[in-house]
C-alpha cells in the first residue's frame, strides 16, 4: 500500500451502539466478525486491507476496485438482520499514513468518510457513494438508500421470500421451502417489494461493474 494510489473505503458505523445491552453487543459481534471474515476471504484479491472492526461500532476496509462493494454490504445487511442494522459510506482517494492495523490509517479518504458518516448519522439515509462524478454518486446514493428503506420496512415473513427470490428460486419453490401456499407467497414478494428492491440491487451492481472495468481499463 503506498499513498500515490487511489483507494476504496468502505466505513460503516452499527446504529445504536451505545444502547446494545452487553448480551446484545455480544450477538452483535459473534454475528459481525466471522462475516468480515468470511468477506475478506471471498474478496481477497480486490481488499486493499481487510475489513476489520475500528473503534467498537465501527468497522472499514480498503479495496481496489468498487465491484464487489454492494453485495459485501448486502451480505453484511443480512448476517446482522434482527441483531443490528448499519450506516455506510463508500469513498475513493488516498490514504496517508499506512499504519498496522485501519484504526491507524490517516489521508483524505479516510477524512472524507468519516466527515460523510458524521452527516447520515444527523439524516435518516444510512448511507453514502463518493467514488465517481456526481451523477453516478447521487445515483448510487439513492439507489442503496431505496433498498435499504424497503427492506427495512419487510416483515421477516417478507424478508424470508425476497432472500430466497434474490436467489433466484420460483414462487412454487419458495412456498415448498417456507411451508406456505404459493399464493402468500406471491403476497408476500408484492407487499415486501421482493422484485423492485432486486432489479435496484441490480442496478447498483451493474454500476459498480462499469466503474470496475473503467478503473481496470485505465490502468491496464
Amino acid at each position: 500500500m503506498d499513498n500515490r494510489t487511489d483507494y476504496y473505503l468502505l466505513l460503516a458505523d452499527i446504529q445504536g451502539s451505545s444502547v446494545l445491552s452487553a448480551k446484545q453487543a455480544e450477538s452483535l459481534m459473534l454475528h459481525l466478525l466471522p462475516t468480515l471474515e468470511r468477506e475478506n476471504s471471498r474478496h481477497s484479491a480486490e481488499i486493499s486491507y481487510p475489513m476489520e472492526v475500528n473503534y467498537g461500532d465501527e468497522f472499514a476496509g480498503l479495496f481496489t476496485t468498487p465491484g464487489p462493494l454492494y453485495q459485501i454490504v448486502s451480505n453484511l445487511r443480512h448476517a446482522l438482520k434482527g441483531i443490528a442494522s448499519f450506516r455506510f459510506v463508500v469513498v475513493h482517494g488516498r490514504i496517508g499514513y499506512a499504519g498496522g492495523s485501519i484504526r491507524e490509517m490517516g489521508g483524505p479518504v479516510f477524512e472524507t468518510a468519516s466527515h460523510a458518516l458524521d452527516s447520515l448519522k444527523k439524516s435518516r439515509q444510512s448511507s453514502r457513494w463518493i467514488i465517481g462524478d456526481a451523477a453516478t454518486d447521487l445515483s448510487l446514493t439513492a439507489l442503496s438508500n431505496a433498498a435499504s428503506s424497503l427492506i427495512a420496512d419487510m416483515t421477516d415473513y417478507q424478508y424470508a421470500v425476497f432472500r430466497l427470490h434474490q436467489e433466484g428460486k420460483k414462487g412454487v419453490d419458495i412456498a415448498e421451502q417456507l411451508g406456505k401456499d404459493a399464493r402468500s407467497v406471491s403476497n408476500a414478494k408484492k407487499g415486501g417489494h421482493s422484485k423492485t428492491v432486486i432489479d435496484i440491487e441490480a442496478a447498483l451492481n451493474a454500476i459498480l461493474a462499469s466503474l470496475a472495468a473503467e478503473r481496470a481499463s485505465s490502468h491496464g
